[in-house]
């Protein structure tokens, strides 16, 4: 949630901020793998438009730290690579590493009922464990898919009132039986946080873990002070990004950082530094729901990948500012893009997995469309329902796109009769079953990762 920035105008003000001094070593030998980034990155984020910051690093040395684009299109002031964004639900993580700091303490049991930390909750909520607050798997609603609350959007409301609004709707599911990726489950886990610590959610998070890893650039977004090289955010057109309450995102992703300090962070979580083994293999370890399916959700990161070539992401999307994380464990690369606009033709998910493809010279195979005729498009049209969630497949000026409702359509192109790609997404699929030769089904799927939702088709 977006606090009133403060650009980085160094040039402009006579060196107002200092550049930060690079916290990690340049790898050797590293030219032609961070000229192939370079020119890939260079197609997507254009000199006179919102930008990125860049850094990839392999086993903690750098592959590139780069920036492209404008921190103020107003200005005209570049991006730098220690320019500073809000990284909105990365910083799920820290609020993650902070209830599992505290149960390694003996303060916060993560298979306990929430009621025991937070008793005013109410009692249809008395199967909701911290652990499903962690996995997005309590059966809260997603507060921003109300447009009661939308309307809302520029109201600083507490914690508290955040919990009012979010116990007046009644649960989704059973706790446990499904996922629904909601903000207001990780407000709800730094309420505890602060009752468990006797102390404020950011003060506890920055004294436990900022200040030991000298993250000096990472800043809570609800803190009234200047942010000295915060960049501007904006969203299509472009124009400035709507101003949205940061208090909205309390826990869920309230910090303004920076490429390297989400490196440092990252780095010393991976090799144990931050939690023990046994935590951090929670928190790393994707949560399975009762019926046997895989949420691609541990505690506040994403584990993906195979387990020949395993990758954690994680990621964080507010208007006008986007972030991306992937790190790979068995290679050592960690890629980090933060964004100040929108519009992108790919998604920060797929552009950091193929520039960590780069850095570890094995480049991916872009899927390549095929022509099929009008019958063969029409037919795969229709509506496709899995719970509530229906996913209508239509087309548009001859091109097949996937919506749901209230949201933009997106894009796909076919593989094949039965399969198609999303555009922006390039390794999202969708599967389709032939019943009679017609589809009864599609599977959403990754080509790297385990078997998503099934959408039944809605007669």
């Amino acid at each position: 949630m977006r606090f009133v920035p403060v650009l980085m105008l160094s040039a402009a003000l006579g060196g107002f901020l200092q550049a930060q001094a690079p916290a990690f070593p340049s790898a050797p030998g590293a030219t032609t793998t961070a000229g192939a980034m370079d020119a890939y990155l260079q197609t997507f984020f254009k000199p006179t438009a919102p930008g990125a910051a860049v850094l990839v690093l392999k086993e903690g040395q750098v592959l590139l730290r780069k920036s492209y684009g404008l921190a103020s299109l107003e200005l005209g002031v570049p991006m730098k690579p220690d320019s500073i964004f809000h990284v909105a639900s990365v910083g799920k993580q820290f609020t993650a590493a902070a209830i599992l700091r505290l149960a390694e303490q003996g303060q916060v049991d993560v298979k306990a009922p929430v009621r025991r930390y937070l008793p005013e909750v109410p009692a249809a909520w008395a199967a909701i464990t911290v652990e499903h607050l962690l996995t997005h798997t309590s059966g809260i609603d997603n507060l921003w898919n109300d447009p009661a609350f939308q309307r809302r959007e520029r109201e600083d409301l507490s914690p508290a009132q955040l919990l009012a609004v979010a116990q007046a709707k009644p649960l989704l599911y059973e706790p446990g039986t499904g996922f629904t990726y909601a903000t207001v489950n990780y407000t709800l886990l730094a309420m505890i946080i602060e009752r468990q610590a006797k102390q404020p959610y950011a003060e506890y998070v920055e004294a436990q873990f900022f200040k030991p890893l000298s993250m000096s650039h990472t800043t809570f977004d609800q803190t009234p002070n200047l942010v000295p090289g915060l960049v501007q955010a904006y969203v299509s057109g472009p124009k400035p990004a709507p101003y949205i309450s940061p208090k909205l995102g309390f826990g869920g992703g309230s910090f303004y950082s920076t490429t390297e300090d989400v490196a440092r962070w990252t780095l010393a979580l991976q090799q144990g530094k931050v939690l023990s083994p046994a935590s951090l293999k929670a928190m790393t370890t994707a949560f399975y729901l009762k019926d046997g399916g895989n949420t691609h959700y541990g505690y506040g990161l994403r584990p993906h990948g195979t387990p020949a070539n395993p990758y954690l992401q994680s990621n964080g999307d507010i208007p006008g500012f986007h972030s991306e994380v992937v790190y790979q464990p068995k290679s050592g690369v960690l890629v980090t893009i933060l964004q100040n606009g929108e519009g992108l033709d790919i998604s920060l998910d797929s552009m950091a997995k193929r520039v960590a493809a780069l850095a570890n010279g094995t480049p991916l195979v872009e899927p390549k469309a095929v022509r099929l005729s009008e019958g063969e498009l029409n037919r795969l049209c229709g509506q496709y329902a899995n719970g509530s969630r229906i996913r209508t497949i239509r087309l548009e000026k001859g091109r097949l796109v996937s919506a749901f409702p209230n949201s933009p359509a997106d894009p796909i192109s076919p593989l094949s009769p039965t399969e198609c790609f999303f555009d922006e997404e390039p390794d999202l699929r969708l599967r389709f079953e032939l019943k009679d030769g017609r589809p009864s089904s599609v599977l959403l799927t990754w080509d790297d990762r385990a078997p998503g939702p099934v959408y039944h088709r809605i007669p």
